[in-house]
């Protein structure tokens, strides 16, 4: 079960990373199987600026990436690990930081 505390620990991990504010994320849903009604509004408000990508292997993963879905950030669900990665990649390669930690699309 997801909830607030869960959430606060996870969002004080990532942001003890550096560059977390344009570094891709990798969701595994597969342990996931409730929400809380509070974390549920915490995720919608959420927004990231890099992709997150979502894997899962059943229908409960499904649910559960499509609620994600639904927040401000840009989010793919997946069901092979491997593409969500490659994705995720392709997406970084497009980008590059700037020194102020935006993200910015190289030109061609």
């Amino acid at each position: 079960m997801i909830g607030p505390p869960e959430l606060d620990v996870l969002g004080n991990t990532i942001t003890h990373t550096s560059g977390w504010l344009v570094r891709p994320i990798l969701i595994h849903l597969d342990l996931i199987r409730h929400i809380t009604p509070p974390a549920r509004q915490m995720l919608l408000a959420y927004r990231h600026r890099a992709p997150i990508a979502l894997t899962g292997s059943d229908p409960v993963d499904r649910v559960l990436a499509a609620f994600i879905a639904q927040s401000r950030s840009r989010t793919r669900y997946f069901t092979d690990p491997a593409e969500a990665r490659e994705w995720l990649s392709g997406i970084l390669a497009e980008t590059i930081s700037t020194s102020d930690g935006r993200a910015r699309a190289l030109q061609p």
